[in-house]
């Protein structure tokens, strides 16, 4: 397991990189620019039957509908559209989830965020679409919240730095270690995980690298041994 978890580690690219994500293990997601989040989950739905629910795990909300003039024009757009709007910053590292709202995909989130101020989605635009969210202050009560129910598990690793910038610090490994224990049924659940390194907007570059190779062998490890329970 070790020598597999150092290759995975080993290949993820440590930069900013505003085009990079990839899949470094079956239906997990690395990206710098959490946008591609949306692109991942697109891609996943082509061949698979996705969640409805969005667990979003992040200091920040990301909720923000920057196709409020015009959403039937994000609604039907095919794939290679939907990739050149992220690719060109239309969809942003703060709006790529009101697209699968609005595509029809995702009809319930489940925030567990940090940022204070506005917090998650507009009435409005949730009724439009018939779509829910809750609002947890507490990891333990979202965990309840979802039970046994399959989700979709989103996370960026700026929600593991006291305040989500470079101002902040991040946390220690054993404050993480007890956070992905506290998840662990989340990540059981998940039908696809997409990871945020979040590059130029969490932390220093080595705080960045320190948090990657932190969380995401946990979480590997968590679904490497789901797998094997369920043959």
């Amino acid at each position: 397991m070790t020598n597999k978890l150092d290759r995975i580690i080993n290949q993820i690219s440590f930069q900013q990189d505003d085009s990079y994500f990839e899949e470094i293990y079956p239906n997990i997601w690395i990206m710098d620019n959490h946008k591609w989040a949306l692109y991942c989950w697109e891609q996943y739905r082509i061949k698979n039957k996705i969640s409805s629910i969005l667990v979003h795990l992040d200091y920040h909300w990301d909720a923000i509908n920057d196709y409020f003039e015009d959403e039937f024009l994000v609604k039907n757009m095919d794939l290679n559209a939907l990739y050149n709007e992220i690719k060109n910053n239309i969809i942003r590292c703060d709006s790529f989830i009101s697209p699968a709202i609005i595509r029809g995909y995702i009809d319930k989130v489940d925030f567990h965020c940090f940022q204070t101020g506005t917090i998650g989605f507009d009435g409005d635009f949730l009724n439009r679409y018939n779509t829910t969210q809750n609002i947890h202050n507490n990891i333990e009560e979202l965990v309840n919240e979802i039970g046994k129910q399959e989700i979709i598990l989103d996370i960026d690793l700026d929600i593991f730095n006291t305040l989500g910038s470079r101002m902040g610090s991040v946390w220690c490994k054993e404050e993480i270690k007890t956070y992905i224990n506290k998840i662990n049924p989340l990540i059981k659940q998940a039908k696809i995980v997409t990871f945020a390194m979040s590059y130029n907007y969490a932390s220093s570059n080595e705080d960045i690298e320190y948090l990657t190779k932190s969380v995401v062998p946990l979480i590997i490890k968590i679904k490497t041994l789901t797998e094997e329970e369920n043959k």
